[in-house]
């Protein structure tokens, strides 16, 4: 009986070697990559927020601007409601428009829009207004072919679709004084 021995040899060794080596770069080019790309990606939800954010500000603080100006309204003609809404056409801040006891106006950026609408409540209410609208636009329609499979059943409202087509957002939300409002989008108090 011959018995063969197994050696490994310096060759084989050296080979081995380069195979890890170029495993081990692959895997640390891979990881590299990862990282970039979720950076990148970081830093746009980073950019998203605050301007997002900041369009919530600017429609605070334009509702603060309304608060005033109802304020100074309610001061002057305490009286009838028709007094009270005519004093405060008169004070609306730049860029609000009325119509009837609800107030709207919009917020502004490059890529979004972020549109508000108040309505006026009595003057002897506890507060002075309730939000009816605020919905923010992203101001750009995308579509995902890749969830063509995943259809639920429903109809595809893709850009072909005509407004008739298109699903209504609007619904009934009560606010705390019992009366209700319609509302299109999120409502917030």
């Amino acid at each position: 009986m011959n018995k063969r021995k197994f050696a490994v040899g310096p060759g084989a060794a050296s080979l081995i070697l380069i195979a890890v080596v170029l495993a081990l770069s692959v895997l640390t080019v891979l990881t590299m990559i990862a990282a970039r790309s979720d950076e990148a990606m970081a830093i746009r939800s980073l950019e998203t927020r605050r301007e997002v954010y900041g369009l919530y500000a600017a429609g605070e603080r334009s509702l603060a601007g309304l608060d005033a100006a109802l304020a100074s309204a309610l001061k002057e003609h305490s009286g009838s409601t028709e007094e009270y809404l005519a004093a405060v056409r008169e004070k609306l801040p730049e860029g609000m428009q009325m119509k009837e006891d609800r107030v709207s106006w919009t917020e502004k950026t490059e890529n979004r829009v972020l549109e508000c609408e108040v309505r006026i409540l009595e003057p002897g209410a506890d507060r002075r207004t309730v939000w009816t609208l605020h919905r923010l636009d992203a101001g750009e329609i995308w579509e995902d072919e890749g969830f063509d499979e995943w259809d639920s059943g429903e109809e595809d409202f893709g850009e072909e679709a005509s407004e008739e087509e298109l699903p209504e957002t609007t619904e009934e939300a009560s606010s705390e004084d019992g009366t209700t409002a319609e509302t299109e989008g999120e409502v917030s108090e």
